[in-house]
């Protein structure tokens, strides 16, 4: 490796690469390749250096228009009809690697010190052992979907090259893959990777090995847009930049990167003598860093978890018009990439809701729950009875912040049930431990926010009067606890609760309710006015059908008739038959959440 190093400097200055003469660069087993910046008072800095560390001529950067130019015609055909703009740049990386194509190429050394596929360390090449640790991540789901839709976008490409250019020996078996690789198990995938050479340019480990060198040291093409001859470059295509895509990853190094007519340009204001010389790829969260790079970063404080929301894309349009803000990927994407062009596609996606097939795309963080992400939940817990308001009113708040809790418990649970490696039995395995130990960290932390939001709500004093709980009406109606007590026995709070009773106890309170002009008014009743209008309300717009009666005649039958006789002076007064109970079932569906891992239902008066 060394050689190569040396092979390549000598090679980039040749063709016009200046280099302060303090940076140098070196290879280690741990690190790899890497920059240091030496004292040496005695050096001479280049006047052409103009102040800067790193001067590349735009002529060495290998982009999408240089990997068509170096294809032929069919390479330009890839560039202007592929699905991915990164497709032909791809194919002529795949390609230029061989030994036929290799030793003609213009940038030979700089190819030659590419790492392999294995050496990136990217979960893609991990063991089938390494892989099973991450079932049940969003690591491990990101690894199939991205293994997915890279084998159709490989299989896209190779599809387009002409029958009159010259293919490997293998070509054919290579696209046979494509129609088994959805029956590969980790450990066939893992073998099939291993045993790839690197001339059978067409298959898809060399196409995969071209995606991570370009997830792992490109830039963004548009940096240079202006001084290319060709003014076609389209958002988010990538290119290489010899000797500037060795630094290493530091998120606090203060970097320049910019462009003249002639060079590329990299600078630091964090430099620190006879220490690495750092780039910075990026506030990158741990799940991109090891994806692309192959390794993760203990306390990331750019950490994220990702929640993808399953919704069904003819919901959206009336989501947007209430007001919810869709999330794109630019919202959160750590690339370097213009607010013009972020704005640009933005507008011309307005009405294409396409792009959310697979779901909508949420990252959380341990400072930060999207308020779009909260409004979400909100909007899709809305029932029949607020479908005439586009507000989120007090119900969704709750139910919303409470279903969101769930989803995020749910993930962390899952988290909680991997055994987590111990540290230092090697490289991937403490990546293992220090990604799930921080993701872990931030559901906990988003469930703390979560619960601190909903407690402002339950705790504001504007809206606690139209939260009714259980505990409440046991506490004030004391004619229904006396009731309760000589009809079922039960003597307290804590015996509803243990003998699950939960669910009766509220269609009775609310039978009792709609009743409320039966009874007379005193200290020890407690019956909300508005619960006896919802109800009334209810039943002159709702009709029972047969099916629904059905179904609740058991447990009236079992309850209620009893009850009457037992306790006839609130069991008895008013309607309590099957009708009713199956309103007040509906009722209590329509205008109440249910909150925590305890299942608290909590009844909420609709905004007048």
């Amino acid at each position: 490796m060394v050689a190569k190093i040396d092979n390549l400097l000598a090679w980039s200055k040749k063709n016009g690469v200046l280099l302060d003469p303090h940076v140098s660069f070196e290879y280690s087993s741990n690190a790899g390749i890497c920059a240091r910046y030496n004292s040496d008072d005695s050096a001479t800095v280049d006047a052409k250096l103009d102040g800067k560390l790193i001067r590349l001529p735009l002529d060495l950067a290998i982009t999408p228009q240089y990997g068509a130019e170096q294809l032929g015609e069919f390479g330009h055909d890839i560039y202007k009809k592929s699905s991915n703009v990164n497709s032909v740049l791809k194919l002529y990386l795949a390609q230029v690697r061989t030994g036929q194509h290799l030793s003609q190429a213009f940038h030979e050394p700089y190819i030659s010190a590419l790492p392999t596929l294995f050496e990136m360390n990217s979960p893609y090449v991990w063991t089938p052992e390494e892989k099973a640790l991450l079932i049940g991540t969003n690591l491990g789901n990101s690894l199939k979907e991205n293994t997915k839709q890279l084998v159709e976008e490989w299989w896209q490409t190779i599809n387009m090259i002409p029958e009159s250019v010259p293919k490997p020996e293998n070509h054919f078996i290579n696209m046979k893959f494509y129609y088994e690789y959805k029956f590969y198990s980790d450990k066939d995938m893992y073998d099939y990777l291993r045993a790839n050479e690197v001339d059978n340019w067409t298959s898809f480990p060399n196409y995969l090995w071209a995606s991570m060198i370009l997830k792992s040291r490109s830039f963004p093409n548009y940096l240079i847009k202006e001084y290319m001859k060709d003014d076609s470059i389209k958002q988010d295509e990538a290119m290489l930049l010899p000797i500037i895509d060795l630094l290493n990853h530091n998120m606090s190094a203060k970097v320049n990167w910019s462009a003249t007519a002639e060079f590329f340009d990299f600078n630091s204001e964090s430099i620190i003598k006879d220490s690495e010389l750092f780039n910075n790829y990026g506030m990158k969260g741990n799940e991109e860093l090891l994806l692309a790079y192959g390794f993760c970063i203990e306390k990331n404080v750019a950490d994220s978890a990702a929640l993808k929301i399953k919704v069904p894309l003819e919901l959206l349009p009336k989501l947007e018009s209430n007001g919810l803000t869709l999330p794109e990927l630019n919202d959160y994407t750590t690339s370097v990439v213009r607010v013009d062009e972020q704005k640009k596609t933005n507008e011309s996606n307005t009405k294409d809701y396409s792009r959310f097939e697979e779901g909508l795309l949420y990252f959380i963080t341990e400072e930060n729950v999207p308020e779009n992400l909260i409004q979400l939940f909100q909007s899709l817990v809305r029932n029949d009875s607020e479908q005439s308001t586009s507000e989120i009113t007090l119900r969704m708040k709750l139910a919303g912040l409470n279903q969101l809790r769930q989803a995020i418990e749910t993930k962390n649970d899952v988290l909680a049930k991997i055994a987590i490696p111990a540290a230092g039995t090697s490289q991937n395995l403490n990546n293992i431990r220090i990604y799930i130990q921080s993701q872990r960290k931030i559901f906990a932390s988003s469930i703390k926010k979560i619960k601190h939001l909903e407690k402002e709500i339950l705790g504001d004093s504007n809206y606690k009067p139209r939260l009714v709980t259980l505990k409440s009406i046991y506490k004030k109606d004391i004619k229904f606890q006396q009731a309760l007590l000589i009809s079922l026995g039960i003597s307290s709070y804590n015996d509803i609760i243990e003998s699950q009773f939960q669910d009766q106890f509220w269609l009775l309170y609310l039978i009792r309710c709609f009743n409320k002009n039966e009874y007379e008014d005193s200290e020890d009743v407690y019956i909300p006015e508005w619960i006896h209008k919802l109800f009334v309300e209810l039943s002159s717009r709702v009709e029972v059908t047969p099916a629904e009666i059905l179904q609740y005649k058991e447990l009236y039958q079992g309850l209620i008739p009893q009850l009457a006789q037992l306790v006839p002076e609130v069991f008895g007064k008013g309607k309590w038959g099957v009708n009713q109970l199956i309103l007040s079932a509906k009722l209590l569906d329509l205008h109440s959440f249910v909150r925590g891992k305890e299942q608290e239902c909590i009844l909420v008066e609709p905004k007048a």
